[in-house]
């Protein structure tokens, strides 16, 4: 039988390691460590972030990550999802294309606006070719 509290601390484990690696963050800490007077799972991991570590079986999202990553070819594989009758979009990437999605983030933000770019402005609908 698995001890799910074992399991946990596991993933926390994995996921502080993570993010040490990928984000930066070198005193980031589980909560545990600091004796549990905090709510979320790991600490000093991004400034102003509540970071929330969830290990589970089976995550139904990453069916859609998996055919992302199987149709991007050599771009970054991104998905963004939404409840239906929510109105707050959430993206999924891999922690460790954090950087390369930063990168293309800052990139898109230098760049000029739709006006310029030849793309349909704010509001326009997609047309079928």
């Amino acid at each position: 039988m698995v001890n799910s509290r074992q399991k946990g601390a596991r993933g926390e484990r994995d996921a502080r390691d993570a993010v040490r690696e990928h984000w930066n963050s070198p005193n980031c800490i589980r909560a545990a460590q600091a004796n549990g007077a905090f709510s979320a799972d790991l600490l000093h991991a991004l400034p102003n972030a509540h970071v929330e570590v969830k290990r589970y079986k089976r995550i139904a999202a990453l069916k859609f990550y998996r055919q992302a990553q199987r149709d991007c070819g050599s771009e970054l594989p991104i998905v963004l999802m939404r409840e239906d009758g929510d109105t707050n979009w959430f993206v999924l990437f891999k922690i460790q294309d954090t950087g390369d999605f930063v990168d293309a983030f800052i990139t898109n933000a230098t760049q000029s606006g739709a006006e310029d770019s030849g793309l349909p402005a704010e509001g326009d609908q997609d047309q079928p070719s």
